[in-house]
């Protein structure tokens, strides 16, 4: 075994000769090592306690001055939470936060001989999560709370999905950041997470009083969703549309504009475009999910199967740039890049970046209520120029319908503006059937 270093002592008379320490005072001395230690430890304060109420969740958020330990469990009669933050004390007094969101009623801190006690207050018991994170982007040391509601309210039936009408559009929306995680600070005046949800807002609103569409917000208030969660969603409402909208930021402070992103099958268009790709993506570390990576994903996106919904994403950011540069919201620049709230979406989808947070005059506009609601309803008819030239087209001669690689019930019913549930009648398949490259559907209805 290799020893460990000694502990070497000098004479009185100063002679330098070392001795080695007895083992008395090497115990003793590695007592004062620990008992350091957990003076540290002890040091360390929460600070702050902050809550989002998200639709399947609330997300309570304890700051720490450094890493800590804790434990963590359930109590009945009343129904609660309880987290031990280790050797931690209270900066300031004591205090109770009240939540009332219908999943969580309040938070209580109770400093104890052992640390510090965070007590959630639950309407009922409920599954939940409780993770660290480490500072990031000007964060500290935080322990993180989930509490998740039994389902989400959002998700619709497929029965409902499948009785939509036949003409029915559904854009799903997706404002970046939220909650936790603000994104990019304007200059020190504007947090990218609140620009952009006012804007995906603004075009949800301009895009429901349109006959036959009907658009979907990922979130629709402050509160942080994964960017699985995000993508899971979009599939969930069977979206027509995905549009991801985003704040941009460059260490080249006159970088300036829109840029409009399609996911890439053969990685980032330039060197820019990967480092903010990465940089989206890293969004998920604030909210203690790691980002989705290797090769299963981008092997989706290469399949045949997914090129065209790649080209028709190409295609709605051309028309996105189009409207955008006629209403004078330019300059817009349309680029490639593997962010993965693209990544595997079976729809449509860009990401798009309302303009540089960087930038002292991006963010003069996007201060503006004015110009939000102009770049809104030019995102808006972009949209419903992609839908127009995407309408449902006429079917074969004979009045049918020969299946492709990637399509699914869905799509072809889409394509010829009639529901799943009308096809499946008209061709007697089953709920649970499943359909073949080269089959030949009836799609007329004779």
């Amino acid at each position: 075994m290799r020893a460990g270093p000694s502990l070497l002592l000098r004479t009185p008379s100063g002679g330098g000769r070392p001795l080695r320490a007895s083992a008395a005072l090497v115990l003793s001395a590695a007592f004062l090592m620990v008992a350091l230690a957990g003076q540290a430890v002890a040091d360390e304060s929460l600070t702050a306690i902050r809550f989002w109420t998200a639709p399947d969740h609330t997300r309570i958020v304890i700051d720490m001055t450094g890493s800590v330990e804790y434990d963590a469990g359930t109590r009945r009669d009343p129904d609660r939470v309880v987290v031990l933050v280790k050797n931690a004390s209270l900066d300031g007094p004591v205090a109770v936060t009240p939540v009332g969101d219908g999943l969580v009623e309040r938070v209580r801190v109770n400093e104890l001989d052992g640390g510090a006690q965070v007590v959630l207050d639950l309407t009922k018991a409920s599954e939940y999560n409780v993770f660290p994170l480490l500072p990031y982007a000007g964060k500290p040391h935080r322990v993180v709370i989930d509490v998740f509601r039994d389902a989400d309210p959002r998700i619709e039936s497929a029965r409902e999905i499948a009785d939509r009408p036949l003409s029915h559009r559904v854009v799903v929306i997706d404002a970046g950041h939220g909650g936790e995680d603000p994104g990019t600070l304007g200059n020190g005046e504007l947090m990218e997470k609140d620009v952009v949800l006012d804007i995906a807002r603004r075009l949800a609103a301009i895009l429901g009083e349109q006959e036959g569409c009907e658009a979907k917000l990922t979130r629709g208030g402050d509160y942080y969703v994964s960017l699985r969660k995000r993508k899971e969603l979009a599939s969930a409402w069977n979206g027509d549309l995905f549009i991801s909208i985003h704040g941009n930021s460059a260490p080249n402070r006159r970088a300036t504009g829109t840029e409009v992103f399609t996911v890439s099958d053969r990685g980032a268009s330039d060197q820019t475009a990967r480092e903010l790709a990465d940089r989206e993506n890293a969004a998920d570390i604030v909210g203690g999910v790691t980002p989705e990576t290797g090769d299963d994903v981008l092997a989706i996106l290469v399949d045949l199967k997914m090129g065209d919904r790649m080209q028709k994403s190409m295609h709605l950011a051309s028309f996105i740039n189009g409207e955008l540069t006629e209403e004078g919201l330019g300059p817009v620049h349309t680029k490639r890049a593997g962010f993965v709230v693209l990544k595997s979406l079976a729809m449509p989808s860009v990401l798009v970046e309302v303009g540089f947070l960087s930038n002292n005059k991006d963010v003069a506009k996007l201060k503006r209520a004015d110009y939000r609601q102009q770049y809104a309803e030019a995102l808006a008819e972009a949209i419903d120029g992609y839908f127009v030239a995407y309408a449902p087209v006429a079917a074969a001669p004979d009045g049918t319908h020969e299946v492709a690689p990637g399509e699914t019930l869905w799509s072809i019913a889409r394509r010829y503006g009639k529901s799943v549930a009308e096809l499946r009648n008209i061709n007697d398949l089953a709920d649970d059937c499943t359909i073949y490259v080269g089959q030949k559907l009836n799609v007329s209805g004779t």
